[in-house]
């Protein structure tokens, strides 16, 4: 893993300056067994292990920042828990000293690091396993957003030899960008109900804005308006709700001639105040999940400075200005187009 930092902690590749410290902890009798390794006997058996953390990109040493003193370990390691065909994944593991707990350090670490799996990695998934009678490692899974999953039977052989059972955890990579999501008071679902569509019809904007309007939903539906048929909804509409459920905006991803475009619209009650650019942030990591490397291009009448100025802070730029028929005739557009690791 790269080096990382929270408000409190630094996240950062072992060294052999650590001994001390890893061996300060290590050697706790409270902390070994929980996690199914022996406590340290002695500092020159803190020394061998070290050695095989030191250069190992699988794990960090988890730092207060308010002293440099390491105080745990966390890893992005292999994953062994039986998700075969799920995507690139890997499972986090992680151990604090006595002295730092029930602080929210380790939840606080934890975070940070699904942060780096999949926005940075890009993993599909993440797993995480604790022992039953560990409750302080359960609690750290429970606030980190992990859902069980299953109870693995005699499936870890701890040091003693003694077979453990596991009780083991998931986060897939579209649960994480929801959860995040919601936390910043918008998220996003694929797929659009009826009343949703229903709903988008009739919102109604002010001034010049009024060409944007929908028709009514029996005209839309009289029209073959693709807003209105159930199966185009499900496979390239997408809902971004706020913190309430409520629909705050939609976007459709099509795929056309020049490659895949995105169509979208925001409650008129929620125009101009600012959340354009999160909608926006909303639809690419969207996007990126379900399109990973491909370009996104979208059309933007040309008057519409304050739809332009959105777009391009999101990363997409003007490629060409051309004109296109319209429900309400020709008009002139600008087509924007946002190219993956250009911005």
């Amino acid at each position: 893993m790269k080096p990382m930092q929270t408000r409190r902690l630094l996240l950062r590749p072992w060294c052999m300056e650590d001994l001390e410290d890893f061996y300060a902890y290590a050697k706790d009798p409270e902390i070994g067994p929980n996690a199914g390794w022996k406590p340290h006997s002695s500092l020159d058996e803190s020394r061998e292990i070290l050695k095989s953390f030191v250069g190992n990109e699988e794990v960090n040493a988890v730092v207060l920042r308010e002293n440099g003193r390491a105080v745990g370990s966390l890893g992005l390691h292999p994953d062994r828990l039986s998700h075969e065909g799920m995507g690139p994944r890997r499972e986090v593991g992680y151990v604090l000293a006595r002295e730092c707990w029930g602080r929210g350090l380790m939840t606080e670490a934890v975070k940070r690091a699904q942060r780096y799996a999949f926005e940075e990695m890009g993993l599909a998934l993440l797993s995480v396993a604790h022992f039953p009678f560990n409750t302080r490692s359960e609690r750290v899974i429970a606030k980190s957003g992990f859902r069980y999953e299953k109870t693995l039977q005699g499936s870890y052989i701890d040091y003693r030899g003694v077979k453990m059972d596991e009780v083991c955890y998931l986060m897939t990579r579209e649960e994480y960008f929801t959860r995040r999501d919601r936390a910043n008071g918008l998220f996003c679902r694929p797929g659009l109900t009826e009343e949703e569509a229903r709903a988008v019809c009739s919102w109604r904007y002010a001034g010049e804005y009024a060409r944007y309007d929908m028709p009514e939903w029996d005209a839309a539906v009289a029209g073959g308006w693709a807003i209105t048929k159930p199966e185009v909804r499900e496979s390239q509409y997408w809902a971004v709700l706020d913190s309430a459920g409520e629909l705050y905006a939609f976007f459709r991803f099509r795929e056309t001639e020049s490659g895949m475009t995105v169509g979208l619209g925001v409650n008129p009650e929620s125009c101009g105040n600012g959340s354009g650019r999160q909608v926006m942030e909303l639809i690419l990591d969207s996007f990126r999940q379900k399109y990973p490397g491909m370009p996104l291009e979208l059309d933007v009448q040309d008057w519409n400075r304050r739809a332009v100025s959105c777009y391009e802070s999101a990363g997409f730029v003007i490629a060409d200005h051309h004109f296109m028929k319209t429900h309400l005739g020709e008009a002139m557009y600008y087509r924007m187009r946002y190219t993956p690791g250009e911005r």
